[in-house]
């Protein structure tokens, strides 16, 4: 009976502290990957001002229940879409199709189109669609993500977007953006948070104390 206790007290002790390193993530497992967290995510167009004659809108969608709605967008302003499964299509409108007295209404978000679905026809959509980044390594510690975009073109088809720069915010409250040059890479933050390495050398250390103890316990064991 003693020599149970011994060992089963051994083998809490190191498991105890590997329950402490991952707990976090444990406690989110059901929702997120182990070593990653969700972040709030918004996104802008900075050049909106160039194109004057042009009102540019977004329409949120969901993959999953969720009502579509439209608003305008404004130059600068960050468009949050942390919404659950949340992504946008971008549209381009010409101000000389519709009645701007008329047609723009204000909702609890700002303006918007009235009767969007009926006006499809005049709207010119952006080649891309706007996917949220939903979460990102722990270890980067981000807790905000803006991404920028710039109208690069705009014809009666098409509106074409490209990558501009990429803003994180991180939970010590100080932020980086970084210039996009690779349209198919985004850069990633700079900042690492490694202070959880404090764990490895004292779990490892626990496992060679433990198994020295559980050793020369066996010894004196089999002594008696």
């Amino acid at each position: 009976m003693r020599i149970f206790r011994k060992q089963s007290l051994i083998s809490i002790l190191p498991l105890g502290i590997l329950f402490t390193f991952f707990e976090p993530s444990l406690a989110r497992a059901d929702v997120i990957t182990p070593g990653m967290s969700s972040v709030s995510y918004c996104f802008k167009i900075n050049n909106i001002d160039k194109y004057p004659d042009h009102l540019f809108l977004v329409m949120r969608k969901y993959e999953g229940p969720g009502n579509p709605s439209n608003e305008l967008l404004k130059s600068g302003k960050c468009v949050d879409l942390s919404g659950y499964r949340e992504y946008a299509e971008v549209y381009a409108l010409k101000k000389s199709d519709i009645n701007l007295e008329e047609d723009i209404v204000s909702n609890r978000r700002g303006d918007a189109l009235k009767d969007f679905e009926s006006k499809k026809s005049k709207l010119i959509a952006a080649t891309i669609k706007i996917d949220p980044i939903r979460r990102m390594k722990d270890v980067y510690q981000i807790a905000r993500v803006a991404h920028a975009y710039e109208i690069s073109d705009i014809n009666d088809r098409y509106l074409s977007l490209r990558n501009s720069s990429i803003t994180y915010f991180y939970k010590n409250n100080k932020s980086e953006t970084k210039a996009i040059i690779d349209e198919e890479k985004l850069p990633l933050p700079s900042n690492k948070n490694t202070a959880f390495l404090w764990y490895i050398p004292i779990f490892g250390m626990s496992l060679i104390g433990g198994a020295a103890y559980w050793k020369k316990s066996n010894k004196s064991n089999k002594a008696e």
